[in-house]
């Protein structure tokens, strides 16, 4: 069996309650422009000795993204996130914090903010947020 068919057949658990933010405030105000982006991508407790979970993120920008998840962790913790963006070779390797929970079209996910990256992702992503 794999990791995901062994990760779907776990009760949910929620671990944070969603947040609502008010319009134009919070998740409202972006500081860089935004892509949609369907790609997995494997997200791990940094302070944890657990492997990554594999989800899947929902957009991204060059200082963070969101991924869509039913094992949620709190507002927060820190986080390694890896990913590959369309016509890379080499995965957006990231480590930063869980900034908010919320649902999005019925399903839970996380916002990430990008704390630190590994070698030239933050131009890639750049890149890729702003090629329409």
């Amino acid at each position: 069996m794999t990791t995901t068919e062994l990760l779907r057949n776990l009760p949910f658990v929620r671990v944070a309650e969603p947040v609502r933010f008010p319009p134009g405030t919070g998740a409202g105000q972006r500081t860089s422009p935004r892509r949609l982006l369907r790609a997995d991508a494997r997200v791990r407790d940094a302070a944890g000795e657990d492997g990554p979970l594999p989800l899947e993120v929902d957009e991204v920008s060059a200082t963070g993204a969101f991924v869509l998840s039913d094992l949620l962790l709190p507002v927060g913790a820190t986080v390694e996130i890896a990913f590959n963006l369309p016509l890379c070779d080499d995965d957006v390797v990231a480590t930063g914090r869980v900034v908010r929970v919320e649902e999005r079209g019925g399903r839970p996910g996380m916002g990430i903010h990008f704390d630190r990256m590994a070698g030239g992702a933050r131009a890639s992503l750049r890149a890729y947020t702003t090629w329409q």
